[in-house]
């Protein structure tokens, strides 16, 4: 066995110490590793039990009040007020429940990465009109006042239609949620460099700025638990920004406290050959034919 001068064996401890000092450092970086991902989990886990209980009821209620109404339809024995009555309660509860089984597919798509965008060219002034007509209802029940510009009278642009139809209603049911009876929501829309804006503001009480960098997360709202005077499960906008980063986009809040919020979504054309056979009218698709003749679908 050689022996080691001191010089030699203060450097040979010297390097032994600095591996076992590199070997623990390792240790602790896979420990944390194993701890983030042991959070991720849980928080995967916390999410999916919200998502379920969310879901439930979101479903459960607006279906059990139309059959407890179908019910009182069967009872009313023709009354004109009370079938009127009911009719509009049955139809209010059925377009909620429509609106969040949207959501709720969407969002399972987005989850699983089963997302894929279908290119039409689409009018963009088409899905807004389309949209206000199917948000009416709730538009007059707030005693709204609807401001919507774009020029030109077609704004025609190349885009996922369902997709984009689904952000705007999440963006207008937002607005008017969140509103203030007998104020405003204005709706912008224009193309620039190949990019469509769409802008919608409303007059509510805006948004508090700490809880602006947590609005886009999935089941946050600003209000929760009892207190709740909001509907809604935090969905829509974290589905909103999903799919507009999928399309190359981006989607951004400007708010004001007591002065209302204004939602921005800019996204560029998506490729492909859509504009060549397919043209789309508020979220409808139709394919020109040879013959020029449309058909629907």
């Amino acid at each position: 066995m050689d022996i080691l001068s001191d010089d030699e064996l203060i450097a040979e401890l010297k390097k032994r110490f600095d591996q076992t000092k590199q070997a623990l450092y390792d240790v602790k970086m896979i420990s944390k590793k194993l701890e983030d991902v042991n959070h991720k989990l849980q928080l995967s886990e916390q999410v999916k039990s919200n998502f379920v209980s969310h879901m439930k009821n979101e479903i459960n209620n607006p279906l059990s009040c139309i059959l407890g109404l179908s019910q009182q339809l069967v009872s009313s024995a023709g009354d004109p007020e009370t079938v009127s009555s009911a009719a509009a309660l049955i139809y209010n509860e059925a377009f909620s429940l429509d609106f969040q089984l949207r959501n709720i597919f969407a969002a399972a798509e987005l989850e699983a990465g089963d997302t894929t965008l279908q290119p039409s060219i689409l009018d963009v002034n088409a899905l807004v009109t389309s949209a206000l007509a199917s948000f009416r209802h709730l538009i007059d029940s707030k005693r709204l006042t609807v401001d919507f510009a774009s020029q030109p009278e077609k704004l025609l642009f190349k885009t996922d239609a369902d997709r984009l139809g689904l952000v705007f209603a999440n963006l207008l049911s937002n607005a008017i949620e969140f509103n203030e009876e007998d104020g405003w929501v204005t709706i912008q829309a224009e193309v620039i460099d190949d990019h469509l804006t769409l802008r919608v503001s409303d007059t509510g009480h805006g948004i508090d700025m700490s809880q602006l960098h947590r609005l886009f997360d999935r089941f946050v709202q600003g209000e929760s638990g009892l207190r709740k005077s909001h509907k809604g499960h935090g969905l829509g906008l974290s589905i909103t920004q999903a799919i507009i980063e999928l399309m190359g986009g981006t989607v951004s809040v400007n708010s004001t406290d007591n002065k209302g919020a204004t939602f921005t979504i800019s996204i560029p054309e998506l490729p492909g050959d859509a504009d060549a056979d397919t043209f789309s009218v508020d979220g409808n698709d139709f394919l020109f034919g040879d013959d020029d003749g449309i058909e629907a679908f």
